[in-house]
């Protein structure tokens, strides 16, 4: 892939390739003057330049790898350091053997970790033991936040819903919330960006928009959220042990799951007012992979199809936001290892309401690819304004491949 891409990219000939929206490949061509942008500024292999050097904190868990994952083939980016405290002195394929073949860094515990050959930090550890970490990190560096530190903005909401004082709060004042397809503006110019949570990502993508053009009413909303396994994260938890989830399905968190706030956070900016929604989570015996299925009642003379139509619009250009035409059910596994979010919306039975369903991968829309896909802005690297993703093994896995996830080289 890389050596075919560097002689088209030398012969001044962009080929993209790229799934369509029924699973098969298309190739389209497309032109691009040399004069602005120097060949060698754009080659694979030996010859690239500017690449920017990535650390990642946190590396052994779940999300953690999924970054190295997908940063690791990118033309453009070098990890340069990778921290595990507990993992220390071991290699990354020793934690996660499906990332054997590559040539990264060693582990090594967060207070022994050099930032002098560091521009991004992408933070993958846990919500309450980012705050005195980042506020510590270099000023000059560009920082990504995984967990939930850094998204709500207000600090008291923060401390009740999470039990523990923030111990950054002027970060938290600078601190933009990374919903890419949303936020793009906001997120260009950011230093430290706070990447959505799974839930929150799977909801607020079809909600907004509606909200925004006033074509459903903010009352009564009710969100009914399944994830897989890996969204509890890789922590040893007796509720997470094969005998304990299979075969079965439960709810938790019901009424105080820590995502509530957020994603009222955002459904309240959207609207201009405070939004309350009746939000119950369910994990389901899966690997990897969330749907929400969203009840809302539609504003007085507005259709199903008017909602339709408007989402479709509002993404349109959007490469990974995906409207599914027709009475098409959403998938979980049309999505698995993809950073795809597909969405549909059907009428209720009961006049004046309607049903929306959405499906993300839990890890990696809901996460790691989330942080990374800031389209045209992709982490703040501009010319010439491109990204590469090829897909490779990654972990967990489950047992269908997503439709979307296949090979892929695309420049945006």
């Amino acid at each position: 892939m890389s050596s075919l891409a560097a002689n088209h990219f030398n012969g001044g000939c962009l080929w993209k390739y790229q799934v369509s929206k029924v699973g098969k490949f298309r190739i389209r061509a497309t032109w691009m003057a040399s004069s602005s942008t120097p060949a060698q500024s754009m080659e694979f292999g030996e010859g690239k330049t500017n690449k920017l050097r990535i650390g990642v904190l946190g590396a052994s868990g779940y999300t953690g790898s999924e970054i190295i994952r997908l940063l690791r083939n990118h033309p453009h980016f070098q990890i340069t350091l990778m921290t595990a405290d507990r993992k220390a002195g071991q290699s990354i394929e020793s934690v996660f053997p499906h990332l054997v073949t590559q040539d990264l860094p060693n582990l090594v515990a967060v207070k022994d970790a050099d930032f002098s050959a560091v521009d991004a930090v992408f933070c993958c550890l846990p919500h309450g033991t980012t705050q005195e970490i980042i506020k510590s990190l270099p000023t000059n560096l560009k920082i990504v936040d995984l967990s939930a530190d850094f998204r709500l903005q207000d600090i008291a909401e923060y401390e009740e819903w999470y039990g523990q004082p923030h111990k950054a709060t002027a970060l938290q004042k600078e601190a933009v919330y990374g919903l890419t397809e949303i936020s793009r503006k906001e997120i260009q110019s950011a230093r430290l960006v706070a990447n959505p949570g799974c839930y929150p990502t799977s909801v607020q993508l079809p909600l907004i928009p509606l909200i925004k053009s006033n074509l459903i009413q903010v009352r009564n909303i009710i969100i009914d959220s399944k994830s897989g396994v890996s969204g509890a994260g890789r922590g040893a938890k007796e509720a997470n042990l094969y005998t304990e989830i299979a075969e079965g399905i439960h709810s938790y968190g019901i009424t105080k799951h820590r995502h509530v706030p957020e994603i009222e956070q955002g459904l309240s900016e959207a609207a201009n007012s405070k939004v309350t929604v009746s939000f119950t989570p369910h994990l389901m015996p899966m690997s990897r992979g969330m749907q929400s299925t969203i009840y809302v009642e539609i504003a007085p003379g507005v259709t199903t199809q008017d909602l339709k139509d408007h989402l479709g619009n509002y993404y349109e250009h959007e490469e990974f936001v995906v409207l599914l035409k027709n009475k098409e059910v959403p998938h979980t596994r049309h999505v698995r290892g993809s950073n795809y979010c597909l969405m549909n919306v059907f009428p209720d039975r009961i006049p004046g309401r309607a049903i929306i369903i959405s499906v993300i991968d839990n890890l990696v829309k809901g996460a790691s690819v989330a942080c990374l896909c800031f389209r045209r802005i992709f982490l703040w690297f501009n010319p010439p304004d491109f990204k590469v993703f090829v897909k490779s093994n990654y972990f967990p896995q489950g047992e269908t491949a997503s439709r979307f996830a296949v090979d892929e080289f695309c420049l945006l």
